[in-house]
């Protein structure tokens, strides 16, 4: 099926408008969001501001040796939240408490990485060494100068701490010792919550205490790379597509209420008031995205600001 794009500057159909409004903001659900309060109708007729969107998303079978009567799968029954598994690199380097910051300078360098962890002799995490760890060296003049005051007022185990960060030539001398970790089961989600507050770039990842794997943000970058729209055995029915459509609009704005929306035959029909561009580009996303649509027609208004 060919794609194609289309715009539409014929404004909304007044009848239309009107016999939206009239349907009760407490009507069942039968595949429409109520739409505009009475003294919201007057200000939307006549907008010219629409536009009509059309894409096309062929409908292949998951599986093509599958029957061809194997029902559709939903989105609830197809996708699984991604884990920690599915994306960690698992031929882990890493390092001992012994090892020379030298030498692992040499291998951040070489395999161009950065943090490697440490383990000790039964593989257990101990640690972890990062590119910040060795930026306040000695070696290369880097760390921190104190004045006269700041030594004397400084205290005795904060300023030991430091001079053995800056010269020790260990890993256990340069390491961080309390890291945050992963699990294998941990949502990807989770990661992605944890290396964002905690700014972070990678994050090891352990069977209880034994490390079994590092996850980092490239690895979530790589998983978005590979990511494809769920298949469906058959293409989704209008009332599928239409449950699975409404949640993505109610996940997309709060101001759903204004927003009719319809189903007829995979093509998606949106009408409403929205209060910014930024709120109608949310609506499309999220119907773009949900599996069965076949096409859009946007009929959004942007509603006008009132001038004080």
């Amino acid at each position: 099926m060919t794609a194609s794009y289309r715009r539409s500057t014929e404004p909304l159909s007044p009848h239309l408008l009107l016999s939206m409004a009239h349907s009760p903001l407490s009507a069942p659900n039968d595949g429409r969001f109520p739409l505009l309060p009475w003294h919201l109708r007057r200000e939307s007729i006549g907008s010219p501001n629409q536009r009509t969107v059309h894409f096309n998303r062929r409908h292949e079978p998951r599986h093509p040796t599958a029957a061809p009567d194997k029902a559709a799968r939903t989105k609830d029954e197809s996708v699984q939240p991604m884990t920690v598994a599915d994306v960690m690199t698992r031929n882990v380097v890493s390092v001992s408490g012994a090892t020379p910051v030298s030498e692992i300078a040499n291998v951040l360098a070489g395999k161009r990485i950065s943090a490697v962890p440490v383990v000790c002799a039964k593989g257990r995490l101990v640690g972890i060494v990062s590119e910040g760890d060795l930026i306040r060296r000695a070696e290369i003049g880097t760390e921190r100068q104190r004045s006269w005051w700041h030594r004397i007022l400084a205290d005795v185990e904060t300023e030991a701490a430091e001079y053995v960060r800056t010269h020790g030539r260990k890993a256990r001398h340069v390491m961080t010792s309390r890291v945050v970790t992963a699990t294998e089961d941990m949502t990807l989600a989770d990661v992605a919550d944890i290396l964002e507050k905690q700014r972070l770039k990678r994050l090891p990842v352990v069977r209880g205490n034994r490390l079994v794997g590092i996850v980092s943000r490239s690895d979530l970058v790589k998983a978005v790379a590979r990511h494809r729209a769920p298949l469906f055995a058959d293409p989704p029915t209008d009332d599928v597509i239409l449950r699975d459509l409404m949640e993505r609009v109610k996940a997309a704005t709060p101001s759903h209420q204004l927003i009719n929306i319809s189903v007829h035959q995979g093509n998606a029909d949106i009408a409403g008031l929205v209060d910014s561009a930024a709120e109608r580009e949310a609506f499309l996303v999220a119907v773009e995205n949900t599996p069965g649509i076949r096409s859009i027609q946007d009929r959004m208004i942007l509603r006008p600001r009132s001038v004080v």
